[in-house]
């Protein structure tokens, strides 16, 4: 009979120096956090200050005039240290659009019985805040629940309007409430659809979707795709052609979700091109970068200029009346979440997709993913 071996007790906090658990927890923050002595030296800086003030490497040592190159910045630290009081002002720094909030606390001592020392404290907490970040975060905060407001309410209202008309004929024209019906679940569908697309989106962009990325080769992601998405190409009369090159490169992917990347270009090229244009799918090797390149190039309407950096924001849809006339579904297809779900697919593979469009001659989406090294 073997003997019982109790579990190794958890870890606690006590078992790290007061310093590692320190540099740990501010290292964890977001916040671009700085910590100063009395002689205006750093002694500690998180990722987030090295990033916003432009220094790749460590700055430890250093006066923070240096490092922030802000006299105002510095009056306020040496207000803090003079006073021994937490100090906090905004400042405009060099460039258009770019704005800081300062705060600048001391970092008292504690007794061991929890009470404040009456030491004088050695350092001081320097935390900057991006206000013009800040701003934009809200302002996207906005623009999505004013977007995903008129989404749903343009469905719903149909919805409930055929209701209300399908209630008052289901009696006296069959037919009539048939064709109703077939209404209400064509947006029921498409409510459907977006909803599927908002969760979709959300477990990539907090990186909740677990991506198997696995080597296949190029060719076959470019077969498939053009299986699946011919019958529609032929449907609406488009011509649907490959240009495969190096196809037997062996890429990392998740080959579901790079599937559904190109289906999701290859149906919009569709959706964009009128009867009689072409639509070419491919592949060809980048060889000095190390990556295969994907493409999918159409001769329909093209995309104006102004909107070409915005076709991969969320629920952003061009203008709408670029769509094919024959085209079936609610306000001309499409919740406007494909191409922002297909941006943040590629870049969890270590890729960027890009779009070039001559407005009138046609459209070139193009994304690369990294080439299995043998």
């Amino acid at each position: 009979m073997s003997e019982f071996l109790p579990p190794e007790p958890a870890p606690s906090v006590s078992q790290f120096s007061s310093q590692s658990l320190f540099k740990s927890l501010v290292q964890a923050l977001p916040t671009p956090i700085l910590v100063v002595d009395r002689f205006l030296a750093v002694a500690y800086a998180n990722t987030s200050a090295q990033r916003i003030v432009g220094v790749k490497t460590p700055f430890e040592g250093q006066s923070i005039g240096r490092v922030l190159r802000d006299e105002g910045i510095v009056a306020l630290v040496q207000a803090s240290i003079q006073t021994e009081g937490t100090k906090k002002s905004g400042f405009a720094r060099g460039g258009p659009g770019i704005s800081w909030n300062v705060v600048v606390a001391p970092l008292n001592e504690i007794n061991a019985d929890g009470s404040p020392s009456a030491t004088p404290p050695a350092f001081f907490v320097i935390t900057i805040e991006d206000v013009v970040e800040i701003q934009r975060l809200e302002q996207v905060q906005r623009d999505f629940i004013a977007n995903i407001s008129h989404e749903l309410r343009t469905p719903l209202t149909a919805i409930r309007l055929l209701a209300e008309t399908l209630e008052d004929i289901i009696d006296t024209d069959p037919d009539k409430a048939q064709e109703f019906v077939e209404k209400i679940e064509v947006e029921a569908y498409y409510l459907n659809d977006m909803v599927t697309e908002l969760l979709d989106l959300s477990r990539i962009e907090s990186g909740q979707a677990v991506m198997t990325l696995e080597p296949i080769e190029a060719e076959r992601l470019v077969h498939e795709v053009m299986a699946r998405m011919l019958p529609l190409a032929q449907r609406h009369r488009v011509t649907l052609r490959t240009d495969v090159q190096q196809g037997k490169t062996p890429v990392a992917a998740d080959s579901k979700q790079i599937t559904r990347v190109l289906v999701n270009l290859v149906h919009n090229a569709i959706k964009f091109t009128p009867s009689g244009g072409t639509i070419t799918l491919g592949t060809t090797q980048l060889a000095e970068q190390k990556m295969q390149r994907f493409f999918v190039r159409d001769t329909g309407v093209g995309i104006r200029k102004e909107e070409l950096p915005r076709v991969f924001e969320r629920f952003y849809k061009t203008d709408r009346a670029r769509s094919k006339a024959d085209y079936f579904g609610p306000g001309g297809g499409g919740t406007g979440l494909g191409l922002a779900i297909a941006r943040h697919v590629v870049e969890v593979h270590n890729g960027s997709i890009n779009v070039e469009s001559v407005l009138g001659q046609g459209s070139t989406f193009t994304f690369a993913l990294p080439i299995v090294q043998k």
